[in-house]
């Protein structure tokens, strides 16, 4: 089994999402087909064609990629735009989680009329919000 297969592995089975490197992650996604939108800062963005999410990572401090961008969020405020798929920010206090979903719904915009994809209107509060 090469490395790229080990950590695909890894990343399906969700049993280590705290010990996935950020690079290992980004590098995976890469060799999936996914383009590399970097647009500065720590955070990058992922899209291909074909698939609707746009993809945003963000190191956590080690360089890991944070949990959430795994599978599930834990001990974190994280914020997620339901309109655009797969954008979503988190943060250890509420303003923090906010002010990280601001930057990135704006790189997801960006991306999005970069690649001439449909940028959806907001449908307002969800109920449950």
């Amino acid at each position: 089994m090469t490395r790229h297969e080990w950590i695909l592995q890894k990343v399906l089975r969700g049993a280590s999402d705290g010990n996935v490197g950020f690079d290992e992650l980004c590098d995976l996604l890469r060799r999936l087909g996914f383009d590399d939108r970097h647009r500065g800062g720590s955070h990058r963005i992922f899209s291909r064609a074909g698939i609707v999410e746009i993809v945003n990572l963000q190191p956590r401090v080690g360089g890991r990629a944070k949990a959430y961008q795994v599978s599930d969020a834990h001990a974190a405020f994280v914020v997620e735009v339901p309109e655009l798929h797969g954008c979503m920010a988190d943060g250890s206090t509420y303003a923090e989680a906010v002010a990280a979903a601001e930057i990135v719904i704006a790189e997801w915009i960006a991306t999005a009329r970069e690649l001439g994809r449909l940028i959806p209107e907001p449908r307002g509060r969800l109920p449950f919000a």
